[in-house]
């Protein structure tokens, strides 16, 4: 993590997701509707990505792992932190993934766009709403055990690894 100051924090959140809606942008309709051929080979996309077969759910896959940040997020401020995966998933969060891209299957990619975006808003919302010492103290929070509320926000948002992801499916879709 680079990061070091809540604003070095929110401009890499910020920047980060103007590139990848700039590479989304970039996507033909044909592309962007596209299933991705390369999911099952995870050098070429990472284990944590494999349940994802298109770009909807690519971006589905991350609004919802920012709706368990915010949720991670409420129940500290009220009093009464949890883990930041759900007990059943704790072991198997794959498992966890595959029924959040399974509740999302009837979600259009335009509606995709529009709850990505929201909950991305609320990322930053939250992130600032944090102290520099609350942000970067590794286990300030004893829910964040040895690691940062900083690392917990940028591991839900991304998109360097997105990106990267989007720019796969183009080159394979042009070698196809």
């Amino acid at each position: 993590m680079n990061s070091k100051t809540k604003q070095e924090l929110l401009a890499a959140m910020t920047d980060g997701y103007a590139q990848f809606n700039e590479q989304i942008a970039k996507m033909s309709e044909a592309e962007a509707s596209a299933p991705f051929t390369f999911v099952s080979d995870p050098k070429k996309c990472g284990v944590r990505w494999q349940n994802d077969r298109c770009l909807r759910d690519l971006l589905i896959h991350l609004h919802e792992w920012q709706l368990l940040m915010s949720t991670f997020v409420k129940n500290i401020r009220e009093g009464h932190p949890k883990d930041y995966l759900p007990d059943e998933y704790r072991k198997c969060y794959h498992e966890m993934d595959k029924m959040l891209l399974e509740k999302h299957q009837s979600t259009s990619l335009d509606e995709a766009k529009h709850l990505l975006n929201m909950s991305h808003e609320e990322m930053l919302r939250l992130a600032g709403s944090f102290s520099e010492e609350e942000l970067f103290t590794k286990g300030y929070y004893k829910v964040t055990y040895t690691t940062s509320m900083a690392a917990y926000f940028l591991s839900v948002t991304p998109y360097g690894q997105a990106v990267k992801i989007l720019k796969t499916h183009q080159k394979s879709l042009k070698n196809f």
